[in-house]
């Protein structure tokens, strides 16, 4: 029993140790191992490294771990050389996880092939080409799957017919094609392009010698280059240094198959995509390490290239971007300040139409409204002069009493020179009186009609600078006869010297004289003895002050501050526009005008006006 009971204990030690022994190994991480049968410089093969890793991150494959070995065997094409790659790989990962393998190009499928057998024959196989499928059917073995993308060299002549129109050769460049890595169908299609084009085939020669020919091209011509890794010289070359070195002499556009060389000489091309090749590969390898089978998951065979061209080069080369197909990449462009700054454009063009629009219509607004401006000035002349037609007409009275004395007077005086011609003396002295006296009465007839001329005159009034006292006097001789008629004192203060402001004479004048004539009207019901109408001129700082004073009953209180409104009158025949006329004529020469009633009665009107030096 004793015996039995251990033998039971051994037991279910033995199946925990292996139980924990086999979570442990699922719990460790997926080793990955990235063969590419490129150089270790490769661009092509470290962007498939890349697009593999970054893939396998997004993917949230099972914990892995990525280990990457480069080949080659472009410049290393021997049996001894992979027999010693396959030993070498046996030993460096023997102790190593390994549950998938990553194999870019045929000759890394085939050498993974032969050693995943003896090293990890569990492993599964992802592989990557690009070429005809047929060429890795033969080495498709189980557990196994894949990416094929084709490319053709038939699609290269396209893209030199593109840049060169009238394509007649192709110069081909680079290692002989059987060396060249992925295009393992360019050989047999190159003889279907040569039915239609003419080859010219520098493969192999020395990169001197390469340099020499391409640097003196027929016009008809384009290059097509392939990696150079060595040339019959047995120099080792870097493949993107010798396509430098071509491409500084060529004469004509450059066509490639990988896009390491557009941004360094090459005019474009046709390439396979290495982010489309290493996502598609690593989407197989994270469903491998989730637990498929490779042997469930198809081989995918696509045609993903894309076409790439230098906007430089083809500028370089005289060649329309209109005539390249819609789906072509160009890199290297140029941008304007339109591809940079577009929508800053579009914002500031915007703001300077609405600028543009404002502005137009302030000019439209100001064009109108200066019309209107001279419209209503043409009115105000028409009016005004209109106020002084019947401003003149309600001094005629006066006027024509003022003119009968002087006329009589030079009446009177002519009979008597008449008379002294008769008489049988002549008294030479006498008679010279008389004719001084015919013309100083006919000097004061025509000062009368010459104010009133001015008064009624029609042209058109400007401003000009004048002096204020001359302008008051005048008003005050049309003024006197009226004054005289009515019984009323005038009275004019004595007003200091050059006081003299812009404006029209005439205009003064008639403020004057439509103030003096509204306090004749004022004071027509007032006693006779107290009849007076006083006319003061003051300086102040920057303007000269006017007041017309008369002793009338004053100014009602409830009119006093619409007296200037048109159409308010304190006279039944008035019309209300007289004071109405004379602020817009006050206010036109930038003064003001106010009325108030004097404390001992009557009304006082006061008008400014700035002095003319200010």
């Amino acid at each position: 029993m004793k015996l039995g009971r251990g033998a039971l204990v051994a037991i279910y030690l033995g199946m925990g140790l292996l139980t924990s022994a086999r979570g442990a190994a699922e719990l460790s991480p997926r080793g990955v191992l990235v063969i590419d049968e490129f150089g270790p410089d490769s661009p092509f093969g470290r962007r498939f490294r890349q697009q593999i890793h970054s893939t396998l991150d997004i993917e949230k494959a099972a914990p892995f771990v990525l280990y990457s070995e480069s080949l080659d065997t472009a410049r290393f094409d021997t049996s001894n050389y992979k027999d010693a790659l396959k030993t070498y790989f046996v030993a460096k990962y023997r102790d190593l996880r390994i549950d998938a393998i990553v194999a870019l190009g045929a000759d890394a499928l085939e050498l993974m092939s032969r050693i995943r057998t003896n090293a990890w024959p569990s492993a599964s196989i992802v592989f990557a080409t690009v070429g005809e499928e047929t060429n890795v059917r033969s080495l498709i073995s189980s557990n196994t799957t894949g990416v094929v993308l084709s490319r053709r060299f038939q699609d290269l002549a396209d893209s030199a017919r593109l840049v060169v129109p009238q394509l007649a050769r192709i110069v081909l460049v680079g290692d002989p094609l059987e060396r060249q890595p992925l295009r393992d169908r360019y050989k047999e299609e190159l003889q279907q392009v040569a039915k239609h084009l003419q080859i010219t085939d520098l493969t192999g020669l020395s990169l001197r010698d390469v340099e020499t020919r391409v640097a003196n091209l027929p016009s008809d011509s384009a290059i097509v280059y392939l990696p150079i890794y060595n040339d019959s010289s047995a120099i080792i070359h870097d493949p993107t240094e010798a396509f430098k070195a071509v491409a500084k002499v060529a004469n004509r556009p450059i066509i490639v198959d990988s896009q390491t060389f557009v941004g360094i000489g090459a005019t474009g091309g046709v390439f396979p995509s290495t982010e489309y090749l290493g996502r598609e590969a690593a989407f197989k390898v994270a469903r491998v390490l989730n637990g498929e089978s490779a042997s469930s998951i198809p081989v995918t065979v696509d045609a993903a290239e894309k076409q790439v061209f230098d906007w430089r080069q083809l500028k370089r080369w005289s060649v329309s971007e209109a005539t390249l197909p819609p789906s072509s990449e160009i890199q290297y462009r140029e941008l304007s300040a339109w591809d940079l700054y577009r929508w800053q454009i579009v914002a500031i063009a915007i703001v300077i139409l609405a600028q543009g629009i404002v502005i137009v219509w302030l000019v439209y607004e100001h064009r109108r409204r200066r019309g209107a401006e001279i419209e209503s000035h043409q009115h105000l002349l028409e009016v005004t002069k209109l106020d002084r037609a019947l401003t003149a007409s309600a001094l005629s009275s006066s006027i024509s009493h003022e003119l009968k004395q002087p006329l009589g007077a030079i009446l009177s005086n002519a009979e008597a020179v008449e008379m002294l011609l008769d008489a049988d003396t002549l008294d030479r002295d006498q008679l010279k009186e008389i004719v001084a006296d015919i013309r100083a009465d006919d000097h004061r007839a025509v000062e009368v009609l010459k104010h009133l001329g001015a008064l009624l005159k029609q042209s058109e009034l400007e401003a000009q600078d004048i002096e204020l006292v001359d302008a008051v006097n005048d008003a005050v001789k049309i003024l006197a006869p009226q004054a005289r008629t009515k019984g009323v004192a005038l009275e004019v203060e004595a007003a200091p010297s050059n006081l003299r402001v812009r404006a029209d004479p005439v205009h003064l004048q008639q403020v004057l004289l439509n103030l003096g004539l509204n306090a004749f009207d004022a004071m027509q019901d007032g006693v006779p003895q107290q009849r007076r109408l006083v006319l003061r001129v003051t300086r102040g700082d920057h303007h000269a002050m006017v007041s017309v004073e008369d002793t009338g009953n004053g100014i009602p209180e409830d009119k006093i501050k619409r007296i200037f409104n048109p159409f308010v009158t304190t006279k039944k025949e008035g019309t209300g526009l007289g004071l109405s006329i004379v602020r817009t004529i006050i206010e036109m020469y930038g003064g003001r005008i106010w009325a108030e009633n004097r404390a001992e009665g009557g009304a006082a009107f006061h008008f400014i006006l700035p002095l003319a030096q200010a």
